[in-house]
């Protein structure tokens, strides 16, 4: 099953600029193209500039792609509750609490590149066993609007927004 684009009423107005990163109509040949680009990325950053960050209050390019895998599990657990109708109030955490070194003085890029694979291909398989209705459900009141489909576009374009920013601003 194709996986189309999603409204873009069905996710907060902010949303958008992540949408506008990817390409295509089919979420499942998105995650596979990301995937497969953020590996190359990675392969193509020198050992010697894995710790490296363009200014002091920055990630390092180890914790970018940390972060990357993060963000992907926490994406997909959101979209599994929507699919699930499951009303589960998780917001990602913000500020100096997410500023953390997440390990990654211990880690290198190639561990770092096999834990994103491993998130990415069980995101993939998530999205592959949804239905439209699991896809499309938004229905908490009270809460921004979301659906499993716009948090799985959402996860493609956040990982685009992070490896643009990597190929600019770190090598």
């Amino acid at each position: 099953m194709r996986i189309d684009r999603p409204n873009i009423q069905d996710a907060p107005p902010w949303y958008s600029y992540f949408f506008s990163l990817t390409s295509g109509d089919d979420l499942i040949m998105a995650l596979q193209t990301s995937k497969q680009q953020t590996l190359d990325l990675m392969g193509s950053i020198p050992s010697d500039r894995a710790d490296y960050k363009y200014a002091e209050d920055k990630w390092t390019v180890k914790q970018v792609f940390i972060h990357l895998a993060d963000e992907e599990r926490y994406y997909a657990y959101k979209a599994f509750c929507y699919s699930r109708q499951s009303d589960v109030n998780l917001e990602i955490p913000m500020g100096s609490a997410y500023t953390r070194d997440f390990n990654a003085g211990k880690r290198n890029l190639k561990e770092i590149g096999e834990e994103f694979r491993s998130v990415r291909e069980a995101t993939i398989s998530l999205f592959s066993s949804m239905t439209s209705e699991m896809l499309d459900f938004k229905n908490f009141p009270g809460r921004d609007v979301y659906s499993a489909r716009s948090l799985g576009w959402f996860a493609v374009g956040h990982n685009l927004h992070h490896c643009k920013v990597v190929r600019e601003k770190y090598i």
